[in-house]
């Protein structure tokens, strides 16, 4: 029995980043799987790749074939087993939160080198987690800023409530989230995309124009 029944509120943004022409794409941090869920409905790619620390998330998505290959990897343990640029697409949704700063940085190094986009979300406000589903990696530990990942080139958008005066207040946050989209210093959750191919003139996600 899971202990959380709760869907990621910006994933028609994140499936929007994700191109219609990737054919390889891993998941860092897959968890219960939905982005490999939705990549199989909605992209046809030839090779997915779901990686967690968290065995029986891997066992869960493996019972519902959401990815091709799996790997069970501690995330503060670089480098990630793969060659360089040998993904299209690297996915990173609400994982880095859960790593001291540091490892998240070395996470955020590896997943630039095995891919040439990267889709990275993670709160903009921090907020105390437990554990549950008895995965002790669920603690969240660190706090990530717009600032963070614009100094690493990242586009950022806002993808959740507004901040207001530093915090969430019931539906008033809600209500005000979609102006936060290109001011994301006032959104509650953070996108964040990085395109490391020649060109990037179609960085710029079509569902968030």
């Amino acid at each position: 029995m899971v202990d959380v029944a709760w869907t990621h509120p910006a994933l028609p943004y994140i499936l929007g980043t994700i191109p219609k022409e990737m054919k390889s794409l891993i998941d860092v941090g897959c968890g219960r799987g939905i982005i490999g869920a939705l990549c199989r409905i909605y992209r046809e790619p030839s090779r997915l790749v779901g990686m967690d620390v968290y065995e029986s998330y891997l066992q869960f998505c493996k019972q519902f074939k959401f990815y091709d290959e799996y790997g069970n990897w501690n995330l503060e343990k670089p480098p990630l087993p793969f060659k360089n640029r040998e993904f299209d697409v690297a996915t990173c949704i609400e994982v880095i939160e859960h790593l001291p700063k540091d490892s998240g940085g070395r996470l955020l190094d590896e997943l630039e080198r095995i891919a040439t986009r990267i889709i990275v979300t993670t709160p903009n406000i921090f907020s105390e987690q437990a554990t549950f589903d008895n995965n002790p990696y669920q603690e969240h530990v660190s706090l990530w800023r717009v600032r963070d990942f614009r100094r690493r080139h990242y586009k950022v958008y806002g993808v959740g409530g507004m901040k207001i005066f530093g915090r969430t207040i019931k539906y008033i946050s809600s209500g005000f989230g979609p102006m936060t989209r290109y001011i994301p210093h006032l959104s509650t959750l953070l996108l964040c995309i990085k395109d490391n191919s020649k060109s990037n003139d179609n960085a710029m996600p079509h569902s968030l124009t």
